[in-house]
């Protein structure tokens, strides 16, 4: 319920659980504190606390107080969700013949799990608008404050959706961004989600 409802005190009861150092050793395996390794210049560093205190282990258990770009989201989704072993982001064709390293960063069983919890959120959750006719989808929606000044904006807004599909063996994921979204609706689930139902639909096709 905590994952399907987007619940930020849910996550600070689960993360409080986990503690500082564990949250940080998995974000990192997931390649989410450091630059990615793609290969274009101007994708930027990520933003990550520069004093890791509990109060910063709680923000970040919920999005906040750490920033990442939407490369980092998308690998790291398809790295939970993929069986539980790490991708590297890459632009260049990668030869099929040749094995990839298999770095693991979750069990196969806690990835399993977690495909089932991003198909909830898409089928009961905040993500219903990211479904797609005919095919079994699964994603998880975010809505940031967007980071201003030494604070936040008051009424500035991105909003988020990654997901992959199919879920049974997923092939593709897709990761959404949408920057101070105007039409009034700011929630990932609202103005993200349909974004990736119709990459998808085109996609999978």
């Amino acid at each position: 319920e905590i994952f399907l409802h987007s619940s930020n005190i849910g996550a600070v009861q689960i993360v409080e659980k986990i503690g500082i150092t564990a949250q940080r050793e998995f974000l990192g395996k997931l390649g989410l504190l450091k630059q990615t390794s793609i290969e274009i210049p101007e994708v930027g560093k990520p933003m990550i606390p520069a004093d890791w205190q509990e109060i910063s282990m709680m923000t970040v258990s919920y999005g906040h107080g750490i920033s990442v770009n939407a490369v980092q989201l998308a690998s790291a989704a398809a790295s939970v969700l993929n069986g539980g072993t790490l991708v590297t982001p890459t632009l260049i064709k990668r030869d099929p013949s040749i094995p990839l390293p298999q770095t693991r960063v979750i069990s196969e069983h806690a990835s399993n799990v977690m495909r089932q919890l991003f198909r909830v959120v898409v089928t009961a959750g905040t993500g219903k608008s990211a479904n797609v006719p005919g095919y079994v989808v699964g994603g998880k929606t975010g809505t940031a404050h967007k980071q201003e000044g030494k604070g936040y904006a008051d009424k500035k807004y991105r909003g988020f959706f990654v997901g992959m599909a199919p879920i049974e063996q997923p092939r593709i994921v897709v990761a959404v961004m949408i920057d101070e979204p105007s039409n009034g609706k700011y929630f990932g689930g609202d103005v993200a989600a349909p974004v990736f139902s119709a990459t998808v639909q085109q996609t999978l096709r």
